[in-house]
C-alpha cells in the first residue's frame, strides 16, 4: 500500500511527538485509574512479533530517526471504533514487536463520538490544560508541542500509554494507543544507542 510522502511523514511525526510527550507526562503527572487497560489492539496482544501475523501490509519503515518502526496497515480492518468511523489505522512494531497504533479520524461528529467512547470505557482523564502544567517547567520538554490540539485527553495505566486529540479548525484528530512496556524498552535502547 503506497501513501503520499507527506502523510506518512505527518504519521512519524505525531508518533515521535506523542512518544516523547508521554514519557514526560508519565513521569510528571498522575492520572485517575482506569475502568480498563489495554493488553493490546483488537486481537492483537502488545509484544507480538509481526512474523505472527498474516494479514498485515507493510506501509513504510522508519529509518529517518533511527528507531528501528515499521508501520503496517491491516488487511480488512474495521475502521471504527464503536460508532465513530476512522480514517486509517497504522500498527507500528518496534524491532518486530508490536509497539502501538494511530489512528487518523475527521470531523466534529466523530470526535464527540470517540471522546464519549473513550470516556466511558477507559473514565476520567487528565485534560488539556492539566497535562501542559504538567510539561511546563520540565527540562527540554516543548508545550507548544500539544497546544495546536484545542482539546487533548490522555490515559495511561500499567499496560497502555494512550492519548486522544483534535484540531477544530483543521476538523482533524488523532488516537495513539502504545504498549507502556514496549514503549519504555525502545526509549532505554535508544537511549543506551545515543551514549
Amino acid at each position: 500500500m503506497r501513501l503520499k510522502a507527506g502523510a506518512m511523514k505527518k504519521v512519524k511525526i505525531l508518533a515521535i511527538l506523542v512518544s516523547i510527550f508521554l514519557a514526560g507526562c508519565f513521569a510528571s503527572a498522575r492520572s485517575p485509574k482506569l475502568r480498563a487497560d489495554l493488553d493490546g489492539f483488537k486481537d492483537i496482544k502488545w509484544g507480538t512479533e509481526i512474523s505472527t501475523l498474516k494479514d498485515m501490509e507493510k506501509v513504510e519503515s522508519d529509518r529517518s530517526s533511527n528507531t528501528d518502526l515499521v508501520w503496517y496497515t491491516r488487511k480488512g480492518d474495521l475502521l471504527a471504533i464503536g460508532k465513530a468511523k476512522l480514517e486509517n489505522i497504522f500498527y507500528s512494531f518496534w524491532m518486530g514487536t508490536f509497539e502501538g497504533v494511530w489512528i487518523g479520524f475527521e470531523g466534529d461528529e466523530n470526535f464527540e463520538t470517540l471522546k464519549k467512547e473513550l470516556f466511558e470505557r477507559f473514565g476520567k482523564v487528565l485534560e488539556s490544560e492539566e497535562l501542559v502544567k504538567g510539561m511546563e517547567g520540565e527540562a527540554g520538554r516543548e508545550p507548544s508541542t500539544i497546544r495546536h490540539a484545542e482539546e487533548f485527553y490522555a490515559w495511561w495505566g500499567k499496560n497502555m500509554e494512550m492519548t486522544l486529540s483534535y484540531s477544530r479548525g483543521r476538523h482533524r484528530g488523532t488516537l495513539a494507543i502504545n504498549s507502556k512496556k514496549v514503549s519504555e524498552e525502545r526509549r532505554t535502547y535508544e537511549k543506551q544507542k545515543r551514549k
